[in-house]
């Protein structure tokens, strides 16, 4: 934990989007072997880096044992399941796009036709934890948007795949799974094989070989963002409660070792107060995988005042950002660059992992200043029909055969001329 100003954090913030070489070449070569090999390529990387027992046959999970997956369950996990699920549905409902028309004021009539995509491959990372929570943020925004091909891909380990994650699958109505992770799932979406279909977009986080995998496919498959590594920022006061502030910063840094976690303040005793608490908690839990990320990448900021608290939140533009103060309309104004936001110490970040509702698949690593989280519009596109008439034609032929040939576009030109345009 470093304490840190205003200046150092705009001198030091490096982006872990960045990946060596090592990792470029590996999944440059990964993509290759499984675009010429196929199946034969992947049933070899998944019996190399998941499962030595694999066999081609067993890389789609069954129906049937989704199914009983979810029968499986405890009554306890089943209903906080179907909890997130409805509340997830309910707020990704409002989002579909709907399709409408303009006219103008000639005769041309433009219609904006709103469709799904359709076929999609959702990634669902298996390495250091289960993410089920992963799955009804991919899956159910898919569903409402229409898609007609859902994919899901979830590595596994030693064959084994969390059975709520597949429980989650068969709650969302998605029954292609496959025990397929890392690059060469994303690759076999990009191309297709015998076992798997070609996807037409990939989406979820990954970690630093899917991420790759995703920019160096970009164009043959479309994306959703190469995701980093998890983060947060938590602006306090001095009236907030550094125990709270302390839980929500080991929350993100439990992600991963890489975690990025921030805490901004125009008060130093609070600053100090939490790096205390952090201490304290650590020291009374058995948390995993945060000793290296509060190490190397949580740092606490000393800002002036309310002014450059949000300068700074702007400029590290984080996943979540985190405001332990009551809701005032001056958020909404000020801040511009963040994945979601949760206001209020009644709105810890990880309820939005899992059941506010809003969506966990989010930008990071500066993203959030131009890319927003997931949501149902991701999974459509829009065609323009236009319907031209002869007062449009008439109107602006003229205009139109004077810019294509100022480009030196003759055929362009001629395109229009040759329709005997009335002088």
């Amino acid at each position: 934990m470093k304490v840190v100003s205003k200046n150092w954090i705009y001198k030091n913030l490096n982006s872990s989007i960045a990946v060596d070489t090592n990792v470029t070449q590996t999944v440059k070569s990964i993509i290759k072997d499984i675009q010429k090999n196929g199946d034969q390529a992947l049933l070899k990387y998944v019996k190399k880096f998941e499962n030595p027992q694999a066999k081609l046959k067993d890389l789609k999970i069954p129906k049937s044992q989704l199914k009983q997956a979810y029968n499986s369950l405890s009554s306890t996990d089943r209903n906080s399941l179907k909890l997130a699920y409805k509340r997830i549905y309910h707020y990704h409902s409002q989002q579909k796009k709907k399709s409408f028309s303009i006219k103008d004021s000639l005769d041309t009539k433009f219609y904006i036709e709103w469709g799904a995509i359709e076929n999609v491959g959702l990634y669902i990372p298996g390495g250091m934890a289960s993410y089920p929570s992963t799955v009804l943020m991919t899956a159910i925004p898919a569903t409402i948007a229409g898609v007609t091909n859902i994919m899901i891909c979830v590595p596994s380990k030693n064959g084994k795949t969390s059975p709520l994650t597949l429980a989650a699958a068969y709650l969302c109505g998605v029954s292609d799974v496959y025990n397929i992770g890392g690059a060469q799932a994303i690759a076999a979406l990009a191309f297709g094989t015998k076992t798997i279909n070609k996807a037409d977009k990939v989406f979820g986080p990954g970690n630093q070989f899917v991420a790759e995998a995703k920019k160096q496919l970009f164009g043959t498959i479309g994306i959703d963002l190469p995701a980093g590594p998890s983060e947060v920022l938590v602006i306090a006061n001095n009236s907030s409660k550094p125990e709270w502030i302390a839980s929500d910063i080991l929350a993100q840094a439990e992600h991963d070792p890489n975690a990025k976690t921030y805490v901004v303040s125009s008060s130093k005793k609070t600053l100090q107060a939490t790096q205390v608490a952090i201490k304290k908690l650590i020291n009374s839990h058995n948390f995993k995988n945060v000793n290296l990320s509060l190490k190397n990448n949580c740092f606490l900021i000393l800002a002036k005042n309310n002014k450059e608290i949000y300068e700074i939140s702007n400029f590290i533009a984080p996943e979540h950002l985190h405001i332990h103060s009551k809701f005032n309309k001056n958020y909404l104004k000020n801040i511009k660059n963040a994945g979601s936001v949760f206001i209020g110490e009644s709105a810890p970040v990880a309820m939005g992992d899992y059941t506010i509702g809003t969506n966990h698949v989010l930008p990071t690593d500066q993203t959030a200043k131009f890319a927003s989280g997931l949501g149902v519009d991701d999974f459509m596109k829009k065609t323009v029909f236009i319907n031209a008439g002869k007062k449009t034609l008439q109107k602006i032929a003229k205009p139109t055969i004077n810019l294509a040939k100022k480009e030196g576009l003759d055929a362009h030109a001629l395109s229009v001329e040759i329709r005997k345009i009335k002088t």
